[in-house]
């Protein structure tokens, strides 16, 4: 009985011990189909082959090239564990081959088929150039469009030979062995990530590193971290700059100030200037009021010039200022840009960075001249410079005018005699009176008759007493006369 029983375990058992055998087997069997990838074992090596021991009833051969490092030399040796993918099957009459090229890359592949279903980006180097990009090894071979190198494009693509970059898959076919890829999203990305970060903190007034990306006629435009402001030509010195190539050029990294940051119009203006350089600092004891100074006319508007007296500081002369007798309605009657002028400051505000300016007091007032040295009853003679209804205007010095009511021509001039009076004539009158605040001269013809009637008259008497005496009437002289005709 203990027999039988010994007997019936023994058939169990070797029952038991069949089934795994047979499970090892068919999994063994399943894993060597062509195209798996398995953990082989190196168990001979020869001349042309390797031979792997890839977990079948035979071992595999592998070409030994696949193995061979660039020096000649094995990568693997006798005992090393190697994944290799099946190339053949295992039936009796063909033998199993295995190749380790095309197992590293499947694997491969793999990794970059995971990236891609991650969304993750890839590291590759790049090793050739190609006709419209670069070659990139990432494992397998890819493919980079010139357009998507760099932000820009890339005219000079040699540097990047043997670089090693991060790129971004944006199309792929990896059975058909095609995969193509973007550095240019991987910048733009982390551009957009720092601009972000960048404007959270932006205020006015802080101090940014940057680097010059762009220039054009009216300034350059500066990244300050992913986002790009514009540095206006006016904002680069304190002199005067003519084109902003004068002080940077393409990629020059700079410290810039943040003057303004419109956030609806994600506009950012900044700065250059440094405080230091200001010459506002020191133009108080440079132009003071009163001060003699020599500068050029950059700049002509209807109110008035400016004058640069030196770089970073221009002053005003307004067109009430640039002449004493001349009536200027415009600064071009006078000057011209670029012209050299001499000018006196009236007036400086350095904090609010104005100075004025008067070209007419760099001279004394004319009309102050007049009236010190001609007072009133004084005979001038003058030049008939135009004539109204009202009197006749007479210039009696340079641009100096004084006016001969028509009261004061001669008895009972009317409109119509004013006419007798041309311009360019010229004519004697007395002074009756010199109004300096309100430049206004008055002028007498008829006092100037007046007054040489009777000269005549008293040279008439002097001349009547000494002779005996005849009677005024009959010895009045004919030139008295005719002044008294022609007064009428």
């Amino acid at each position: 009985m203990d027999n039988e029983k010994l007997e019936q375990n023994s058939e169990v058992s070797h029952e038991e011990d069949f089934a795994a055998l047979l499970a090892k087997y068919n999994e063994t069997a399943t894993q060597l189909k062509p195209g798996n990838i398995v953990q082989g074992k190196i168990v001979g090596i020869f001349d042309t082959d390797i031979l792997v021991d890839a977990g079948g009833r035979s071992e595999g051969i592998l070409k030994r090239e696949e193995i061979t490092a660039p020096d000649g030399s094995l990568m693997y040796g006798e005992g090393d564990t190697i994944l290799v993918m099946l190339e053949s099957g295992t039936g009796s009459d063909q033998q199993l081959r295995v190749s380790y090229r095309k197992a590293s890359r499947a694997r491969r592949q793999a990794v970059i088929e995971e990236a891609i279903i991650a969304g993750k980006p890839v590291e590759g180097r790049v090793t050739e150039i190609v006709k419209g990009g670069l070659l990139v090894d990432v494992g397998m071979r890819a493919f980079v469009p010139a357009s998507q190198i760099d932000e820009q494009y890339v005219e000079d693509l040699k540097p990047y030979i043997g670089q090693s970059y991060i790129f971004k898959v944006i199309q792929h076919d990896l059975p058909n062995g095609k995969l193509i890829l973007s550095r240019k999203a991987i910048l733009n990305e982390g551009k957009a990530e720092k601009r972000r970060e960048t404007l959270t903190t932006l205020t006015e007034g802080q101090q940014l590193h940057g680097v010059v990306k762009r220039m054009m006629d009216y300034g350059v435009f500066v990244d300050i971290g992913g986002v790009e402001g514009l540095l206006h030509i006016s904002e680069m010195s304190w002199r005067r700059i003519h084109h902003p190539t004068e002080m940077f050029k393409i990629g020059d990294q700079i410290e810039v100030e943040v003057l303004k940051y419109d956030r609806e119009k994600n506009r950012i203006s900044l700065g250059f200037r440094k405080t230091e350089d200001d010459p506002w600092l020191r133009a108080a004891e440079a132009y003071p009021e009163g001060a003699l100074v020599r500068g050029i006319a950059r700049k002509l508007e209807n109110f008035g010039a400016f004058v640069e007296l030196e770089s970073g500081i221009q002053g005003l002369i307004p067109v009430s200022e640039i002449s004493w007798t001349r009536r200027v309605s415009h600064p071009d009657q006078v000057l011209k840009v670029g012209d050299e002028v001499d000018a006196v400051v009236t007036r400086i505000d350095p904090t609010n960075r104005k100075l004025s300016l008067s070209l007419r007091k760099v001279t004394e007032n004319p009309w102050e001249i007049f009236a010190r040295d001609h007072q009133p009853g004084q005979t001038v003679r003058g030049t008939v410079s135009r004539v109204a209804d009202f009197g006749i205007f007479v210039e009696i010095a340079e641009g100096i005018e004084g006016l001969v009511h028509i009261s004061e021509v001669g008895e009972a001039t009317s409109k119509h005699g004013l006419t007798n009076f041309l311009p360019g004539q010229e004519i004697s009158a007395k002074v009756l009176g010199v109004d300096l605040a309100g430049r206004k001269i008055s002028l007498s013809i008829k006092a100037v008759v007046d007054e040489g009637t009777q000269g005549a008259v008293r040279e008439y008497l002097e001349a009547a007493v000494n002779s005996g005496g005849h009677s005024l009437g009959e010895s009045f002289p004919q030139e008295l006369r005719q002044k008294s005709h022609t007064a009428d």
